[in-house]
């Protein structure tokens, strides 16, 4: 495909070489037409050959018929070959029209690009001018179409957004749940705890938006936004690994952090989600937990901290300026409803399992991930009854038989004891010991 650089109707030459290029075919039909109608010759032909070029054949039976403007160029056994002045015009023009073209088009390029220097400056500023209408025009656009409020930007670094949504996904989604965030000096750091699903990245990355819309002087789509002037915004998400520079994906995400708690200030919002879920849970919790206290000590920015380990929340509450925020969810015994509506409270269940079940995961999957928990929670002795008898299915048999194991113990114990000789210091080690019997 020839691409065009001068426009049409701009200079007649090129417009003549482009019709020429886009209506050979067109012209050889018609003057074949002509040619055959005028001198009465039916099976006279135009052709074309890469050694002959262009030329008209004509058969010999039909050769006393030849005007004289026909030039003789080649005899064959059946026919003759000709050439007339139009036909020769339009093979030289044909075979160098493109070259022909592109060497206009380089001409008034040149001349163009002289005369665009001469009035660079006007035609700079009358092109951003125009730039930075179309860009307000179409936020007010959208502004009005949806109904956004304007924000105000505050001077004591505190964040306040009411009943806010997603930009992008309320176009698509009808029923788009609204929350609020309240960010200042001495609550800085709100860590969220909920079910690892999708909904967390849109709640943090939100808020991201308005923070940043509000910089770009836009409306934002809240009721109410009082926004203070943010130097930065980090984001730590999501990663993968980097396989061209051998990096894993725990090494990237600990290089994105890195970033953060080197190049943030007070001034700045940041939003993490999960950042530690590629290690142990020891470890996991030690970074967490000094990463939050970081940021937390020395750096002080906005935070918002997504997690679905509900034990980071014990682990921060020697954290002053920390809040802990959760979404809020429904159950009964059959059914389980995230809410997506974020509360000032925390988590202190994964609702991993429940996830698993919306995921379409089999029962027979779901009941020996379960068994294996319990397993494994016994062996570490961080497991409560409360919480076996919560999770527990078709294995009640167990649980009875560690009851009964446990109440035998006590009861035997508590048989044994001799109250009349019990002296007060053997008492309250006796004391001691059933506690930990139980």
């Amino acid at each position: 495909m020839w691409w065009w650089i001068i426009s049409n109707w701009f200079d007649e030459k090129v417009d003549y070489l482009n019709w020429l290029i886009n209506n050979s075919n067109e012209w050889l039909v018609n003057y074949q037409r002509e040619l055959s109608e005028t001198y009465w010759i039916s099976s006279l032909k135009i052709k074309y050959t890469n050694a002959s070029w262009y030329f008209i054949e004509i058969p010999k039976s039909q050769i006393s018929k030849i005007p004289d403007l026909f030039i003789h160029k080649q005899t064959l056994v059946n026919a003759s070959r000709y050439i007339t002045p139009p036909l020769k015009e339009f093979e030289e023009n044909i075979l160098s029209a493109e070259w022909k073209k592109a060497e206009r088009e380089y001409e008034l390029f040149l001349e163009i690009r002289e005369q665009i220097l001469d009035s660079f400056s006007e035609i700079q500023s009358i092109s951003d001018k125009i730039a930075f209408i179309d860009f307000e025009s179409s936020l007010s656009e959208i502004a009005y179409s949806w109904n956004y409020t304007k924000p105000v930007v505050t001077k004591d670094n505190s964040l306040s957004i009411i009943w806010w949504r997603h930009p992008i996904i309320e176009l698509s989604e009808r029923d788009f749940i609204s929350n609020d965030l309240d960010l200042n000096n001495k609550d800085y750091i709100h860590i969220i705890t909920w079910p690892n699903m999708w909904w967390k990245s849109t709640f943090l990355r939100q808020n991201a938006l308005i923070v940043l819309m509000t910089h770009i002087w836009s409306f934002v789509p809240a009721n109410i936004a009082k926004i203070p002037i943010t130097d930065k915004i980090f984001s730590r998400i999501w990663a993968s690994d980097n396989l061209f520079l051998g990096q894993s994906t725990f090494m990237v995400e600990m290089q994105e952090v890195a970033n953060i708690l080197n190049n943030s200030t007070k001034n700045s919002f940041v939003i993490i989600d999960e950042v530690w879920r590629w290690t142990s849970t020891y470890d996991w919790m030690s970074l967490a937990r000094a990463i939050l206290k970081e940021n937390h000590d020395n750096i002080k920015a906005k935070t918002l901290f997504a997690t679905h380990y509900h034990e980071l929340i014990d682990k921060s509450k020697q954290l002053k300026w920390v809040s802990n925020f959760s979404v809020a969810v429904w159950e009964n015994e059959e059914n389980l409803v995230f809410l997506r509506k974020i509360i000032p409270w925390w988590i202190k269940k994964s609702f991993w399992l429940e996830v698993a079940k919306i995921a379409w995961l089999s029962r027979n999957t779901i009941l020996e991930a379960k068994k294996m928990l319990q397993i494994l929670e016994l062996e570490h002795n961080k497991i409560s009854w409360k919480q076996m008898l919560l999770w527990t299915i078709n294995s009640e048999i167990d649980l009875v038989e560690k009851n009964d194991f446990c109440n035998n113990k006590l009861t035997q114990k508590i048989k044994n004891i001799n109250i009349n000789n019990l002296t007060p210091i053997e008492a309250l080690n006796l004391i001691n010991e059933l506690k930990s019997i139980i």
